[in-house]
C-alpha cells in the first residue's frame, strides 16, 4: 500500500511541476509585479495550478485525499506574496469544503499552513526569493510538510492512524523534493526572463541613451586613454565648428596653446578616478573665435572597472560669463560707492518673522554719522544700538517696508542719545528676502538753518501785520481827519460858486472849478482809502451764501450806473452757495463791476458777462468785460493801491477798487486772477470756497 502512495504522490508532483513551470514559461514578469491588477491574475492563475493538482488527488480513505496542494501553496507564498497567496488559498479552501469528508478541517488547515509558512519565511528571509539554493529549497520543502503532517493530527482517530501509517514517509519523501524540484525551475525561469528583461532593458537604455546624447544641448564628448576622440554629438559640432568626421580618433581640436597643461592635469585627474565639475576654460572655435566652457568630466570603466577613457560634457558658458563679469564689475563698482558715498546707508535683516532688526551692515559715512563702529554693531539687534529708533517711528518703518515690499521716506526727526544729537532723513528700500536698506543723511545743520529761517521769517511777519495795522490806523486816521477841511473846502467853494460866480472873470470862474473838481476828486480817494482801511478791522465771518442773491444785490446798486452807460449786464450760469463773508464779498463784486463799466471802450456798449464753475471744494466766479483790456506785464501790479495805468482824462478813479477787491478775496482764504486781451475785454475770477 505504501507503494502505491508513493506512486501516487510522485504523479500528482510531476504534474504539479509541468503546471508550474508551464506557467513561469508563459506568464511570469521579469520582476514581480506591484500593480494590483497583475497580482490578482498570478493569483487566479496559481489558484488554478492548486485546483489541478487537488482534483487529480489519491484517495487514502473515505474524505481523506493526498495531493501536492502543500507543495504549490508554499512556493507561492514565498516567491509570489500576500495578494496571489491568498486568492490561490482561498480557490484551494473553496475547493476543498465542496469535496467534503473528515478530512476537510484537516486539509483547510493543511492549505492555510503552508501558504503561511511561505509567507513567513518570505518576510525574514528579505532578499529575493529568485537566489534560494537546492539546498535551501527542500529545508523549505521539510518545514512545511512537518506543519502539514502536524494538521493531520485533527484527523479522526482511525483515519489519522491510517493516514501516518501510509502517507507520512512518502509524504517527507516526495512533497520536500518536489518543492525543491518545483521551486528550482521557478527560480530558473523568473531568473532567465530576468536577464531576458535586462538585456532589453540594457539595450532600450543604450538606445536612450544614444538618443540623448545625439539630441543634447550641450556638447558630450568621450575620449579613449591616448586622449583621442571616441564619440562628438550634434551639440559638439553646433558650439565648435567641427564635424564628427573630422575630430574622431584625433586628439581634442579646441585645446588653446595656453590650456594644454590644465587639460593634462584635469585628464590625469579624472582616469585617477576624481570627477572634475564645472572647470572653466577658454577654447577657440574653428573659426578662431574663443569661447568659455564649463567642463564636466567623468572616467569610463568597462564591466570589470577597469578605466576605457573620458566621458565629458562641455557647455557654452560665453554669455554667461560675460554677464558674470560685468556684474562683478557691477558690484565692484556699487561697492566703491557704498565706501566712499557721503551719506550713510544701513542694511538690515528682519529675523524671527518680524520679531527683530539686526544690523547687517553700514558704510563708513553711516558709522561717521552715527557714531559707532561697523564691528561693534554687525548682527546685533538696532533696538540695542541704537534705543529710540522704536519711540521715532524707525523701527515701524523698518518692518513695515518689509512686510509691503514698499519704499518709504520716514519724516525727519532729531535723533539722541548719550553718543549722538543729529537730524536725519532716511529713505528705507526693500532688498533681497527678509533685508532692508536705509539710505539716510545728516541735516542737522540744515534743520537748525530751517528752524532759524522759520523764526525770522515768522517774526518778519508780525513785524509786517504789525506795520500793516498801524499804517491801516494812520490811513482811516488820516482820511477821517481829513473830511472836516475837505468839507469845508468844498462847502465855500459851493457858496463862491452860488453867490460870486457871475461876478467873477472868466479865469476865475475857470480857478473855481478846478478847486471844486479837486475837491470831489478828494472826496472820492478819501472814501476809496476808508473803505480799504475798514477791510479787516471788522471781524469776519464766513456763512453759507447764494452768490446769486449776492451778484443781484451788486447789480441793483448799480443799477442807476448801468441805465446810464446803457450797459448790458447777464448772468449767464447757475450760481451756487459759497461759503464766505458777505460784506466782503459784496466789495469785491461790486468794484469789479464798476470797472467793468467804467473801462469799456468810447462809443461802444459795456457787455458784461457773469459765470461761475465748483471745482474741488471751489467755486470760481468770473466777470467778463468787453472794455480796453490790460496788457499781462500789469497783471500783479494793478492789484496794489494806488495803482493806475490811465491818467484821470481818460478814465476816472482812485486806483483803490482792485485792491479792495484783492484783500477782501484773500481775508475769505481765496484768491483773485486775471486774463485780458487789450483791446478785446478782461476776465476777472474770484476763488471762493465752495459749500
Amino acid at each position: 500500500m505504501g507503494k502505491e502512495v508513493l506512486l501516487a504522490l510522485v504523479n500528482n508532483a510531476a504534474l504539479l511541476i509541468t503546471f508550474v513551470v508551464l506557467y513561469t514559461a508563459f506568464y511570469v514578469k521579469s520582476t514581480p509585479s506591484r500593480q494590483m491588477p497583475r497580482q490578482i491574475n498570478s493569483g487566479l492563475l496559481l489558484g488554478l495550478v492548486t485546483v489541478g493538482v487537488m482534483l487529480n488527488s489519491w484517495q487514502l480513505s473515505p474524505g481523506v485525499v493526498c495531493d501536492t496542494r502543500s507543495v504549490a501553496l508554499g512556493l507561492i507564498g514565498l516567491f509570489f506574496g500576500f495578494i496571489p497567496s491568498m486568492i490561490s488559498a482561498s480557490m484551494a479552501v473553496g475547493l476543498r469544503i465542496l469535496m467534503g469528508g473528515e478530512g476537510t478541517i484537516p486539509g483547510i488547515s493543511a492549505i492555510l499552513s503552508s501558504v503561511s509558512v511561505g509567507l513567513i519565511w518570505r518576510h525574514y528571509r528579505r532578499r529575493d526569493p529568485v537566489d534560494c539554493s537546492l539546498l535551501e529549497l527542500y529545508l523549505f520543502g521539510i518545514v512545511v510538510h512537518i506543519f502539514m503532517l502536524l494538521c493531520m493530527l485533527l484527523l479522526p482517530s482511525q483515519s489519522r492512524e491510517t493516514f501516518f501509517e501510509m502517507a507520512a514517509l512518502p509524504v517527507m519523501i516526495v512533497y520536500p523534493a518536489a518543492t525543491m524540484i518545483v521551486g528550482w525551475a521557478m527560480t530558473g525561469q523568473i531568473a532567465r526572463k530576468q536577464g531576458e528583461a535586462a538585456e532589453r532593458e540594457l539595450a532600450s537604455t543604450s538606445e536612450k541613451l544614444a538618443v540623448i546624447v545625439k539630441n543634447s544641448p550641450v556638447a558630450m564628448v568621450s575620449l579613449d586613454l591616448d586622449y583621442n576622440v571616441t564619440s562628438w554629438n550634434e551639440a559638439a559640432e553646433e558650439i565648435f565648428g567641427w564635424k564628427c568626421s573630422e575630430v574622431l580618433g584625433k586628439p581634442l581640436p579646441y585645446i588653446l596653446e595656453t590650456q594644454k597643461e590644465d587639460y593634462e592635469r584635469m585628464n590625469v585627474e579624472t582616469l585617477k578616478g576624481l570627477p572634475v565639475r564645472g572647470e572653466r576654460f577658454a577654447q577657440r572655435t574653428k573659426d578662431g573665435r574663443e569661447i568659455i566652457i564649463k567642463v564636466y568630466n567623468a572616467p569610463i570603466r568597462d564591466e570589470n572597472g577597469n578605466l576605457e577613457g573620458i566621458f565629458g560634457i562641455l557647455e557654452d558658458v560665453t554669455e554667461q560669463h560675460k554677464a558674470e563679469l560685468a556684474l562683478k564689475e557691477s558690484e565692484l563698482r556699487f561697492r566703491k560707492l557704498y565706501m566712499n558715498m557721503n551719506i550713510g546707508v544701513a542694511i538690515y535683516r528682519v529675523i524671527n518673522e518680524g520679531d527683530d532688526v539686526v544690523f547687517l551692515d553700514m558704510n563708513p559715512s553711516g558709522c561717521r554719522i552715527t557714531g559707532v563702529n561697523r564691528e561693534e554693531i554687525l548682527g546685533r539687534s538696532v533696538k540695542a544700538i541704537f534705543p529710540s529708533v522704536v519711540e521715532l517711528g524707525l523701527y515701524q518703518r523698518l518692518i513695515e517696508v518689509w512686510k509691503t515690499s514698499r519704499p518709504m521716506h520716514h519724516p525727519v526727526r532729531r535723533y539722541k542719545d548719550e553718543r549722538i544729537d543729529f537730524w536725519a532723513d532716511n529713505y528705507i528700500y526693500p532688498d533681497r528676502s527678509n533685508e532692508v536698506v536705509a539710505i539716510f543723511e545728516d541735516v542737522t545743520q540744515r534743520e537748525l538753518m530751517l528752524e532759524e529761517l522759520e523764526r525770522r521769517v515768522k517774526n518778519r511777519t508780525e513785524e509786517l501785520e504789525a506795520a500793516n495795522k498801524e499804517l491801516e490806523s494812520f490811513a482811516y486816521s488820516v482820511s477821517h481827519d481829513l473830511r472836516a477841511p475837505l468839507r469845508a473846502i468844498n462847502g465855500f467853494s459851493k457858496i463862491i460858486s452860488d453867490r460870486y460866480m457871475s461876478s467873477l472873470p472868466e479865469e476865475g470862474q475857470r480857478y473855481l472849478g478846478f478847486i471844486s473838481k479837486a475837491g470831489g476828486d478828494m472826496s472820492d480817494l478819501i472814501d476809496g482809502l476808508l473803505e480799504y482801511s475798514r477791510i479787516g478791522r471788522s471781524s469776519i465771518h464766513l456763512n453759507k451764501l447764494p452768490l446769486k442773491s449776492i451778484v443781484d444785490d451788486c447789480i441793483s446798486t448799480l443799477n442807476r450806473r448801468i441805465e446810464e452807460e446803457g450797459a448790458e449786464v447777464s448772468i449767464i450760469t447757475d450760481l451756487p452757495t459759497v461759503y464766505a463773508d458777505q460784506s466782503l464779498l459784496k466789495r469785491a463784486v461790486t468794484n469789479l463791476l464798476q470797472n467793468a463799466l467804467t473801462y469799456h471802450k468810447a462809443g461802444s456798449r459795456p457787455i458784461v458777462k457773469i459765470s461761475s464753475k465748483h471745482q474741488n471744494g471751489w467755486v470760481f466766479l468770473t466777470i467778463e468785460d468787453n472794455g480796453i483790456g490790460i496788457e499781462d506785464r500789469y497783471y500783479e501790479r494793478i492789484f496794489n493801491v494806488f495803482q493806475r495805468l490811465h491818467t484821470d482824462e481818460e478814465f476816472p478813479g482812485t486806483g483803490i477798487g482792485l485792491s479792495i477787491v484783492k484783500k477782501s478775496v484773500l481775508l475769505m482764504g481765496g484768491d483773485v486772477s486775471l486774463e485780458s486781451i487789450p483791446g478785446e475785454g478782461s476776465k476777472f475770477t474770484l476763488k471762493i470756497k465752495g459749500v
